[in-house]
Formats: structure tokens, sequence, C-alpha cells
């Protein structure tokens, strides 16, 4: 059966929203969670990604300042192997060396202090510990000033991420950037992007409209061999920016 969930319409949308699918998936890849490993996610939402993370034997820790998603992963996802508190990233004061690994997927950009959620971050995790996320870069050279502000409107970004601004702000918070990649960089990309902010404009009575037009530009994304299963690309532009740091050693 498929959850409509509060946060993010639940395990079929995560699948049907083409912007998220790839970045989510990408990060996961390159968390590579083992069994036994403690693992912090950053702004859970409604823990779908938790409990598949939890699936590699991972010991998962989501957090969120959202109480209806929250309580939707409490129901759907909680396990012996799933947690789920309501915290503010900004304020969480783990026991140093609490994690080994980290992730926040689609967060990063809307945090008032993004900063201080990764120096957060790096006092909770061991060193060497991996911290993988994603975050709105809008890079793409096709994007126009005035797509980009709205976007920062309508889906409150308080941060458009580069490799740049990565590095720096990882850097200044103990990490080490590994890797970054890029995903929805081509122009085809972006045109199905392009529909979906329309989708995403309908007014709430709509609603079952923009999950069938999310449905089409889902399947029109799959069907495409140029877009299928494409990983983040190194040294470009696009929609979304993958990042892949290790806390360094003390």
């Amino acid at each position: 059966m498929v959850r409509i969930s509060p946060a993010r319409w639940g395990h079929g949308f995560s699948r049907l929203n083409f912007r998220r699918a790839d970045e989510c998936d990408a990060v996961l890849r390159w968390l590579n969670p083992g069994p036994g490993e403690r693992i912090l996610d950053v702004g859970c939402g409604d823990g779908y990604y938790d409990w598949r993370i939890s699936q590699s034997g991972a010991l998962v820790t989501g957090i969120d300042l959202h109480e209806k998603r929250l309580a939707f992963a409490r129901m759907h996802y909680g396990g012996v192997r799933t947690e789920f508190l309501a915290m503010d990233a900004e304020q969480a004061d783990f026991p140093d060396g609490s994690f080994d690994k980290a992730l926040s997927l689609c967060v990063m950009e809307h945090l008032r202090d993004d900063e201080r959620v990764m120096r957060n971050v790096s006092r909770a995790m061991k060193p060497g510990g991996c911290f993988a996320f994603s975050a709105d870069s809008l890079s793409n050279a096709e994007i126009r000033p005035e797509e980009r502000e709205r976007h920062r409107r309508r889906y409150a970004v308080k941060t458009f991420y580069t490799e740049d601004i990565v590095r720096e702000k990882l850097s200044r918070a103990g990490f080490d950037v590994e890797e970054t990649g890029y995903v929805l960089s081509t122009p085809g990309g972006l045109r199905l992007v392009r529909l979906s902010w329309k989708l995403d404009d309908l007014p709430t009575a709509l609603i079952p409209l923009r999950f069938l037009g999310y449905l089409v530009l889902g399947a029109a994304y799959k069907a495409s061999s140029a877009f299928r299963g494409r990983p983040p690309e190194p040294n470009a532009a696009g929609l979304t920016l993958i990042v892949r740091a290790r806390k360094r050693a003390a």
C-alpha cells in the first residue's frame, strides 16, 4: 500500500518525485552504511530513508522539528534499528563521537545557520566519519536569476550551494570534502524540473492533479536513457549538489 506522508508523500511519492529520487539515492550510495554503524540523519522527515538505511544493519537516529512527520516516521518506520527524535539541529548536543556517519537530505539549504549545524554534526561524529548530504544549487547556466529568486521564496532556501561554498563551510566545521557532484544538470532535465515547479504552484484543492502530474513526469524521467540512473556529475553545475566529506582526525 502506498502511504501518503505529511512530509514527502511517503514511500510512493519518494519514488515519483524525480527531483529527489536521484539525489537521495546518490547520498545513500556515498554514505555506504554497514552493519552496526551508528548513523545520524539531520532532518529525517517521514523516516523512509532512515528505514532504508536500517536495512543494511546500521542503527539510525533521525532528528527533525516537525511533529507530524516524526509521528508518521515512528508509526511506519520505527524499529529496533531506527529512532526518531524531536530536535533542532542547530541546538543538537549529542556526546562527542556518538556516530560513525551522518547524512542530510534536502535540508541544509533551508537552515538559518548551516555552519552551526555542520559543527554540531562534526562534534557528534567519530574522527574519520563520513558526512554525506544533498542541497539545492540551481547553478545550471540555463536557470534565470528570477527563477532562482522564486525558488528561494517558494521553498524557503537560505543558501544555494556550489562546490566552492560547501568546501569552505565544511572546512571550517572540521571536514575535508572527498567528492562532489550534481544531479539534473542537463537542459532536458531542467525542462522537466520547470514543469514540476508549475505543479507545485497548484492550489491545495488540486493535489490529486499534482500527484498525477508527478507520476507523468517521473515516468518521462525514468523512460529517458539520457537521465535514467545518472550518477552525480563531477566538475559541472546542476539543480542539486551532492557532497561526501570526512571528519578530520583529531
